[in-house]
């Protein structure tokens, strides 16, 4: 227990509704598919999160009048770090600072954007991270799905700019500012147009099925939500009709 004490996690969560989601999102899906493609991304990292034994979880969520709290995330509803109108940036300060004033001594920030984290990559983090180390996670086109971080680290966020552009350089040039290692996690992907998408949705698809039948490949341009419902109703079609009898 006293393990999971010290280490946190963070997540910060927007409601599913368009004016919530990134603009890039947006623009690579279009307003409504991208509300479904960042909850099914969302939902994917914080099962991963929730699950893993040895850090707690600080979630970072913005309530609107449609979405209070976050059960449609968690049906247990996990509650959260409220915040109300704040930019991205101090979002991700106060958080921080949640989490050391809460008594842990090492968080990681992490982006739901790319799900190709891995459980062993977290205890890479968190075992690398000290008051002279942080961990970044870089993303194949610049930006970090990962950051570890002390207390006493935390001042490579006190200038505005960490979260823009190829942020994973930024973020390490800042540390070597400040005379400090950087331990970088394995390079990963974040989802970000169709094809990083597609990615996905057939690595998801590829992962071995013991307990039932695999599900069909999406099509393009089908999240992986929509995917399933198709294979639910195929499926029940063909269970629904009935077989032909055999003539002698």
């Amino acid at each position: 227990m006293a393990k999971k004490r010290d280490n946190c996690i963070i997540l910060l969560v927007d409601s599913p509704e368009p004016e919530k989601i990134s603009a890039e999102l947006k623009t690579a899906f279009g307003p409504e598919r991208a509300v479904h493609v960042n909850s099914d991304l969302l939902s994917n990292t914080y099962k991963m999160v929730k699950a893993f034994p040895d850090a707690i979880l600080i979630l970072s969520y913005e309530k609107t009048i449609h979405h209070p709290d976050l059960t449609w995330l968690d049906q247990e509803d996990p509650g959260f770090l409220e915040v109300k109108n704040r930019p991205h940036e101090d979002r991700v300060q106060d958080a921080f600072r949640l989490a050391f004033f809460t008594g842990a001594r090492k968080a990681i920030l992490l982006n739901h954007l790319s799900p190709d984290l891995k459980k062993d990559w977290l205890y890479q983090a968190f075992d690398s991270v000290s008051d002279k180390t942080v961990a970044v996670g870089a993303n194949s086109d610049g930006s970090f799905y990962l950051l570890g971080l002390t207390q006493q680290n935390m001042k490579i966020l006190e200038a505005p700019g960490f979260s823009h552009g190829k942020s994973a350089e930024s973020l390490t040039e800042r540390a070597k500012k400040n005379k400090l290692a950087v331990f970088n996690t394995p390079e990963s992907y974040a989802v970000t147009g169709e094809e990083a998408l597609r990615k996905w949705m057939e690595s998801r698809e590829a992962l071995p099925s013991l307990f039932r039948e695999a599900a069909p490949l999406p099509e393009p341009g089908q999240t992986s939500v929509e995917a399933k419902k198709h294979h639910r109703r195929t499926r029940g079609a063909q269970e629904t009709q009935a077989p032909e009898e055999t003539k002698p």
